[in-house]
């Protein structure tokens, strides 16, 4: 029988695939006389026996038969993973392990705090680094958390990006398995990493350090004084000095925060030249023992200094990979974030658009409005720029505050969190009770209904719906003011449709906030204010975006007009518009028509899986939305079907019924915005607007994420 736990002593070259890549190189590093602190591993086969006895093996495996990964968008991945860990945290650990694992704590630990660690098979070698994907737990005291955080990392094997990286390494997802680390903690003075080999110069040794635990410098929220050396004698090449000092420390309770260093500390660089030498002495040793260069992560107590891991330097080249790593953010990076959204680059969005704005294109010569065109597109390729380098990135504020959400409240149902996010007041909402009012106004004026019918837009109604367009009527589903009246008459031929979301979830939250110490309320309550700002971003973003690009859409639209005079042809790229509009001579080449294929009718699938996204069963006629002008098509209680929904065409969600969209997750703006209404959505159904076509008959099933067809 296979051992379920192993100590540090204990591991042999043959325990490798059982104990994994962590704690196998510790082991070799020990023996070879380096000072590691105690630890022991619970293997891969207790992994294995966890699932088997649990019954998670087989729920596992439906799970990500769902949709092929290679199909999915982040957002998807993350639901799955997002169910997938909720199995984990409702799931008990068998008696056998957990007497095992509960035996060697009280035997040798007792209530040290530890490092609760991943250890995979495969992880950490030559070939395939997992660094930054698995998790880690630093802090953790007490049988029974420690217990809870192996879970925990169980988990994390089954993260989204453990998911991603394994599906672009080739890697059998379904034969993954887990070790863990249960490593004493060491509560050093100073820490760091270092790098034998440099990856951007194989003739230096970078070696970085901070003030306190390592945490903080791994999470890339503290900065650290760094060293590059030379390899060959470790003298210092440079010294870059970190611009504020700071340093993470243990919480007596469990966990880290950051706080601020002395002015003793704060103007003093945490390794002397002794220092340096002996990590680099450390590195180039244990370079040997591999026979290949070494990521090191250390610490200093008392002078001494203790390895905790080491692991192959592997050069992250893929640069989605890189991108969806940068998504998952600490609590300290996303309050850093917010702050600079909301108190720099919307107010900067939002001036630029203003700016835009203030311009009459009608007005400008040929010249002019090439110029105008030429600058729009820089400023709106700039914001979409910031936009995925910002704004995506503080998405993962929801996705913080559902993990520990579900850690603290283990709920039956993954997705109860969103129930303390939504009612928000998100920007298109806002939007659209103005479109609302407007609707109001026809509803209740025969008269006014019939001018506008007839084209004369006129008095109060037109000041109003000016103002409206002003604000709201610029992006790049709207591009004249005839559309939006057409959607208003549709709205007022109907009674206001009646927002069912549920109200603020007041005792959910009292609920959540209770769980915690008193000292851990203020986190508790700021994390749940930072999810919240997350949610509504994640909707708002898209509007301001939308209106940048609305502008520059419209002076697009300006030259295509003018040019059109000339008889040139409407198909024509951005750049021959700039050319032609300042060249009066220039004629520019057509471009190629792309055009979709239309629905055969042949496909004759009568039930579909996606994933819920919003609860609720309702039936009606589907309206597949392939172009801008068809949104403008949607009438009263039809199901929208699309591949995917931008919070600048929701002002149509207030006519429809339901939702079917191709992309996938709680997080997507169609999930998001059907919350709000409180209809039913389903998400993540591949090929949804080939299968589904515009007259048949669907039901939407919001609870079990199935949408069932009948033809037309």
């Amino acid at each position: 029988m296979t051992p379920l736990i192993i100590s540090m002593v204990s591991i042999t070259e043959e325990d490798k695939e059982n104990v994994g890549g962590k704690a196998y190189s510790l082991s070799r590093l020990r023996e070879k006389g380096f000072n590691v602190p105690k630890y022991f591993c619970v293997t891969a086969d207790a992994y294995r026996k966890f699932l088997r006895d649990s019954g998670l093996e087989g729920q596992i495996l439906l799970e990500i038969a769902r949709k092929d990964f290679g199909k999915m968008r982040w957002e998807e991945m993350w639901d799955t993973s997002l169910r997938l860990k909720n199995l984990f945290l409702n799931a008990s650990i068998p008696e056998g392990i957990e007497n095992a694992i509960r035996s060697e704590i009280e035997k040798n630990y007792g209530q040290v705090p530890v490092v609760v660690r991943s250890s995979a098979p495969g992880e950490d070698s030559a070939n395939t680094s997992f660094a930054g994907i698995h998790e880690s737990y630093v802090n953790v005291r007490g049988v029974d958390s420690i217990l809870e955080h192996v879970k925990l990392v169980w988990a994390s094997l089954w993260s989204d990006a453990a998911i991603l990286y394994r599906e672009e390494l080739g890697l059998d997802i379904k034969e993954s398995s887990m070790a863990v680390v249960v490593q004493e903690l060491v509560e050093g003075e100073r820490s760091g990493i270092v790098f034998s080999k440099d990856p951007n110069n194989e003739s230096h040794l970078v070696i970085e350090s901070v003030y306190g635990l390592n945490e903080g410098l791994v999470s890339g929220d503290i900065e650290p004084d760094r060293w590059i050396l030379d390899r060959k004698n470790g003298a210092i090449i440079q010294h870059v000095v970190a611009s504020d000092r700071e340093k993470s420390v243990r919480l007596k309770e469990g966990g880290t925060y950051i706080e601020k260093l002395s002015s003793t500390f704060s103007d003093k660089e945490p390794l002397s030249n002794d220092d340096i030498n002996r990590i680099y002495e450390m590195a180039m040793l244990s370079e040997k023992v591999f026979d290949f260069p070494q990521d090191m992560e250390w610490t200093i107590r008392n002078d001494e200094i203790f390895l905790l891991q080491s692991r192959p330097i592997t050069t992250l080249e893929d640069k989605e990979k890189s991108w969806y790593i940068s998504l998952r953010r600490t609590f300290d990076n996303l309050k850093a974030l917010r702050i600079k959204i909301e108190d720099i680059l919307i107010p900067e969005m939002i001036s630029d658009s203003g700016s835009m704005s203030s311009i009459d294109l009608q007005s400008l010569n040929d010249t002019e409005l090439a110029d105008v065109v030429v600058s729009r597109r820089a400023t709106f390729e700039k914001w979409d720029s910031i936009y995925t380098k910002e704004f995506i990135p503080f998405a993962h504020g929801m996705r913080l505050f559902g993990d520990v959400y579900n850690e603290k409240m283990k709920p039956s149902d993954p997705y109860e969190f969103m129930d303390l996010l939504s009612n928000s007041d998100l920007l298109s909402m806002r939007r659209n009770r103005k479109l609302n009012l407007l609707a109001g106004m026809i509803r209740k004026d025969d008269s006014l209904r019939k001018n506008i019918e007839s084209g004369n837009v006129e008095g109060d109604f037109a000041k109003r719906f000016d103002e409206f367009m002003e604000l709201f009527g610029r992006s790049s589903y709207v591009e004249d003011k005839g559309q939006m009246i057409k959607l208003i008459l549709e709205l007022s031929s109907h009674p206001e449709k009646e927002i069912t979301s549920p109200k603020d979830p007041q005792e959910l939250i009292e609920d959540f906030l209770a769980i915690f110490d008193q000292n851990e309320k203020k986190y508790a309550s700021d994390l749940l204010d930072i999810g919240r700002a997350s949610y509504k971003l994640r909707d708002d973003d898209n509007i301001y975006l939308g209106r940048i690009e609305g502008h520059y859409l419209e002076s697009v639209k300006e030259g295509k007009r003018r040019l059109s005079k000339r008889g040139i042809d409407q198909n024509i790229s951005d750049d021959d518009i700039i050319k032609a509009l300042k060249e009066n001579n220039f004629i520019p080449k057509t471009q190629p028509v792309t055009r979709k294929l239309s629905h055969s009718g042949n496909v004759r699938i009568r039930q579909i899986q996606g994933q819920p996204a919003s609860k609720g069963i309702v039936t009606g006629t589907a309206k597949v939305i392939e172009t801008k002008d068809d949104l403008f098509a949607v009438r009263s209680g039809q199901i929208l079907v699309c591949d995917a929904i931008d919070p600048n065409m929701t002002f149509v969600i207030p006519l429809v019924s339901g939702i079917v969209e191709r992309r996938g997750g709680m997080l997507i703006h169609g999930a998001i915005i059907a919350r709000e209404y409180g209809i039913p959505c389903v998400t993540g159904i591949p090929d949804a607007v080939d299968i589904i076509n515009t007259g048949d008959e669907v039901t939407v099933d919001g609870y079990l994420g199935i949408v069932v067809i009948q033809r037309k």
